[in-house]
């Protein structure tokens, strides 16, 4: 009983984390949708310049060079750890506004993206599916912890793959919006079978849905993830794995 005691309230807890980072960055996205909407008569102009910059992410990300000023980082400190529910929604709330510089600009590069997009609703679609591609896994960690120990370990000895596929995922999407090739790209990916239902929007959403799961599995958070875990939910990692075991 206290093993599934244990297992509901960081489940619970973990959910309140994921939700806290959510809002902030459904709040970016609609802000990001709201801006296209307000020049949209200068739409192209947004895609070509926001593109130009997703690929400087992507160059930096590869490591093919080091621009100095992408790699500030602001860290948001909490003295103490909030309690319960509302405390784990605060750390995500802080999770969100304390964004790492190597994962900043996947980040950034969606919310370019949403700039895009011709309304505020769909640059909250974009982010929302960016959360879950990041959130999840959050959660499937608590769920499965030993299963994602070995994940984790497996992981680690990728980092440096990670980083080449996520620098040529922003390279795609900066290049895609550079080019204004979005709807051209989703017409030639419905002539490849069973992904005949994509379309640009639906290929938004896939791109926002991986960037997150990128950003998870990155050298600046996959390694904290214990201790992240730890943190949020109150409990510890020797806990955790008993309540695997149990």
């Amino acid at each position: 009983m206290q093993n599934k005691d244990i297992f509901y309230k960081s489940i619970l807890n973990t959910v309140f984390f994921v939700l806290g980072f959510t809002i902030i960055f459904v709040l970016l996205g609609a802000g990001a949708g709201s801006f296209s909407l307000f020049f949209n008569r200068y739409k192209h102009l947004i895609s070509i310049i926001g593109g130009a910059i997703v690929i400087i992410f992507s160059i930096q990300i590869m490591g093919l060079f080091n621009i100095p000023f992408l790699n500030f980082e602001k860290k948001a400190l909490l003295s103490s750890r909030p309690q319960g529910i509302f405390g784990a929604f605060i750390i995500g709330v802080t999770f969100a506004a304390a964004w790492t510089p190597c994962i900043g600009p996947i980040l950034s590069s969606i919310l370019i993206l949403a700039a895009t997009k011709d309304s505020a609703f769909r640059g909250v679609i974009l982010l929302t599916a960016y959360s879950l591609g990041l959130g999840l896994p959050f959660i499937f960690a608590v769920a499965a912890y030993g299963y994602f120990i070995s994940f984790s370990k497996f992981m680690k000895k990728k980092f440096r793959a990670i980083k080449l596929v996520s620098g040529l995922l922003l390279l795609g999407v900066g290049l895609v919006l550079v080019l204004g090739q979005f709807l051209r790209l989703s017409q030639f990916l419905s002539v490849i079978p069973d992904i005949s239902l994509i379309e640009a929007e639906n290929l938004s959403l896939i791109i926002a849905v991986t960037a997150g799961f990128v950003s998870f599995v990155s050298p600046c958070v996959l390694p904290i993830i214990p201790s992240y875990l730890t943190f949020i939910t109150g409990i510890s990692v020797t806990d955790l794995r008993k309540r695997q075991d149990g």
